[in-house]
């Protein structure tokens, strides 16, 4: 896989414009200068948890004697329910917002940003695609500018989109992934097929 073509599954798994009615519901109340601080810090911290997947993924899936056949389906139906979510729902009921203003680590980064389905598509592109740590790493930094940028200029965005307008991004965000998935999926399928 090229490094676009990373990224933008990347992209895709992470899904900042699906997570941006979320992040903006959750942290409503707070200030500006303090919603910026908050985003900026909800990001790193997903993209370290990520990047500790992308580089200790591989070791965790051998010690439990999972194959790359078994991660790409299972990856491919959680990305499918997903994305059935984004499709059909809002982005605000995918997760429960009973928590005080200005969570730390949950929900915000975990499990909304860096959830089970980044997580997966991370040990995937290390394990079966065999990705190179450094061009994951400089994906995830590249996607978590965008998410960044896209958190930052959250609050002018919905009120220049309308509730209307972010809700058919999400959609739309949510009909890539799911093409996504079910070639995760398939690809899994055929992995399997081809050891029996």
């Amino acid at each position: 896989m090229s490094l676009a073509e990373i990224t933008l599954l990347l992209f895709l798994v992470v899904d900042p414009f699906g997570n941006l009615p979320f992040v903006i519901a959750l942290l409503r109340n707070l200030p500006t200068a303090r919603y910026l601080k908050s985003v900026g810090r909800e990001a790193l911290l997903a993209f370290l948890i990520l990047a500790a997947f992308a580089l200790g993924g591989d070791a965790v899936l051998r010690q439990l004697h999972i194959d790359a056949a078994s991660l790409s389906i299972a990856g491919g139906i959680i990305l499918f329910l997903i994305s059935l979510g984004m499709i059909f729902r809002s982005a605000t009921r995918l997760f429960d917002d009973d928590y005080a203003d200005d969570p730390l680590l949950v929900p915000i980064a975990v499990p909304s940003i860096a959830g089970p389905s980044a997580i997966t598509a991370v040990i995937i592109l290390r394990s079966r695609e065999q990705v190179p740590l450094e061009s994951v790493l400089v994906a995830l930094a590249a996607v978590f500018v965008a998410t960044l940028i896209v958190f930052a200029a959250g609050r002018p965005l919905s009120r220049r989109l309308g509730q209307r307008g972010v809700t058919a991004l999400e959609k739309f965000m949510g009909l890539l992934l799911n093409l996504v998935a079910v070639n995760m999926i398939l690809t899994g399928v055929r992995d399997f097929a081809a050891t029996l």
